[in-house]
């Protein structure tokens, strides 16, 4: 009897210490579990305000594609104006390149008949009687 004491004493003694290690597993298992619980919430804390961030540029990028659009369309009209504005310079520029050319020819043609009726003033005048001959000049 003694020897199943001693053998009962040695198995309360390993299960005393087997209690005392699953004790202390279980304490570190939940300091461990404390932690990845804890580098959770902070990830989970990170993705929500990455989140915000992410959805806060969605917003932007939206609101200047808007805007870049706006502006597009903006620019295209002022070019179609310019466009338009350049198209009547040209005309009225090639209208007044042959108003000119008209008018040169005019003075040209003017010259001529300017020259021709002052000779033929000339001979006119040297043919009357008491004309002093004129020099030519």
């Amino acid at each position: 009897m003694l020897e199943d004491l001693d053998h009962l004493s040695e198995r309360l003694t390993k299960l005393v210490a087997y209690t005392q290690q699953l004790v202390a597993e279980r304490q570190t298992l939940q300091t461990r579990l404390a932690q990845t619980e804890a580098e959770r919430d902070a990830l989970t804390a990170k993705l929500a305000k990455e989140d915000i961030q992410a959805r806060t540029l969605h917003t932007k990028v939206t609101a200047y594609e808007s805007e870049i659009e706006g502006l597009r369309h903006q620019s295209s009209a002022r070019h179609a104006a310019l466009q338009g504005s350049l198209d009547l310079f040209k005309q009225e520029q090639t209208s007044l390149q042959a108003q000119l050319q008209s008018r040169d020819h005019e003075v040209t043609a003017l010259r001529a008949a300017t020259i021709q009726a002052k000779e033929r003033i000339d001979a006119v005048l040297e043919r009357l009687p008491g004309a002093q001959p004129q020099e030519s000049k």
